[in-house]
């Protein structure tokens, strides 16, 4: 039985979980290499023991000797787990967060880190964030336990309170890569296809906010792609706000009926009511313009990755369809079709011409049941000859 493990058995909470911290820390900062995600060496066992037995078990509620942690102990772990990763040196960082969160996904390990990243937010603790923002990139930001931990952040910080805090407006100045993957989970958890799936507006205003400040936040977990062998970003599903939000938000406000159902359903639909409908329209138009603008700041990032794919787009112009109905909706759903429909189309133009879409797709596919649109019979035309645009008229 290893020295450390011997002394953590004699000691109660919270110094077992302190001198178990100081440790993980210690070893880690030993080893200059074991900062690169994925990388191991001969300590990783007892810390991993160490992390296991007296982070998490205590965060189970176990306690040390059968004593179970109260709401203020449990508060005394989260600060020193912050303030351990706050302090550790950078290349240490990481592997200390993964000697504790790292492994198979347990909902307690979760639990603890999703209560750890609140608090990260709550007093901008970027080491934090960048040690969360790292997991969510390995996971899969479209994975279940992140977007698990995406949407308790929202009820944390866009439910609980009517103003949005400064701390998690201020989220990208923090981590940009956080912000990046937290923006994809949460377009994956909130698809905009209908009134059930919308996101809180003073979330979507944050986006806005967030996206036009800077035009590759969307881009930045593609930089990872040299060590990470996937990614995602948050551009396709930006492109579903953008475009089918403004088609969900006036169906709502055509329908009072349902809009009343939602709202007493869903407690995000809710908020709407603080949002006039000229508002949520602005923020949509101001979502396109930052959505373009960050496909064109892709192209001089010099990366190769593709951030749309053939399914966004599909996905998208057939919710769109469906709410054309082939010309059969109302004239003032007509008029919110068509401008959706030049969205796309301004998109799908943007993308091809930023090599932010792969060209190796059938665009006719897209336009079916979509109405007229000059631009993108132009699209058409230029790919497939005149005649196939002009069938599609």
């Amino acid at each position: 039985m290893s020295g450390v493990v011997k002394k953590l058995q004699y000691l109660e909470f919270p110094e077992c979980t302190k001198e178990a911290l100081n440790y993980l820390v210690r070893t880690c900062a030993s080893d200059p290499h074991r900062g690169v995600p994925g990388r191991s060496s001969g300590g990783e066992n007892v810390a991993s023991v160490v992390a296991q037995d007296y982070i998490i078990e205590i965060s189970r509620k176990k306690g040390h000797k059968n004593r179970k942690l109260n709401s203020v102990n449990e508060l005394q772990l989260l600060e020193m787990l912050c303030s351990a990763l706050q302090e550790a040196p950078e290349h240490a960082c990481y592997s200390v967060f993964t000697a504790i969160f790292g492994g198979h996904v347990d909902p307690v390990k979760i639990s603890l880190m999703t209560k750890l990243v609140s608090m990260a937010i709550s007093i901008s603790c970027s080491p934090v964030l960048g040690c969360a923002a790292l997991w969510m990139q390995e996971q899969g930001s479209q994975s279940q336990c992140v977007c698990d931990l995406a949407q308790k952040l929202v009820d944390d910080y866009c439910m609980l309170y009517p103003n949005v805090s400064k701390a998690f407006k201020n989220l990208p100045k923090v981590s940009s890569l956080f912000t990046c993957n937290f923006m994809t989970a949460l377009t994956t958890i909130y698809p905009y296809t209908d009134a059930s799936k919308s996101p809180p507006p003073v979330l979507l205003e944050c986006f806005v906010d967030w996206i036009s400040a800077d035009s590759c936040l969307c881009s930045d977990s593609v930089r990872l792609v040299r060590i990470q062998s996937t990614f995602t970003c948050p551009i396709g599903g930006l492109v579903r706000w953008c475009i089918l939000g403004p088609l969900v938000t006036n169906s709502i406000d055509a329908d009072t009926k349902t809009s009343e159902i939602v709202k007493s359903e869903r407690p995000s639909a809710s908020k709407t009511g603080k949002f006039s409908s000229e508002k949520l329209q602005s923020l949509f138009s101001r979502l396109h313009l930052a959505v373009l603008q960050s496909l064109q700041a892709y192209k001089s990032m010099g990366l190769q990755e593709q951030l749309l794919t053939f399914t966004d787009l599909f996905i998208v112009s057939k919710t769109l369809a469906v709410f054309y109905k082939g010309g059969q909706c109302t004239e003032q759903l007509l008029s919110v079709v068509n401008i959706s429909t030049d969205r796309l189309s301004q998109i799908i133009q943007v993308a091809l011409t930023t090599n932010s879409l792969s060209e190796k797709f059938d665009i006719r596919q897209v336009c079916e049941g979509l109405p007229q649109n000059r631009l993108l019979q132009m699209i058409v035309s230029m790919r497939y000859g005149k005649q196939e645009a002009m069938d599609l008229s």
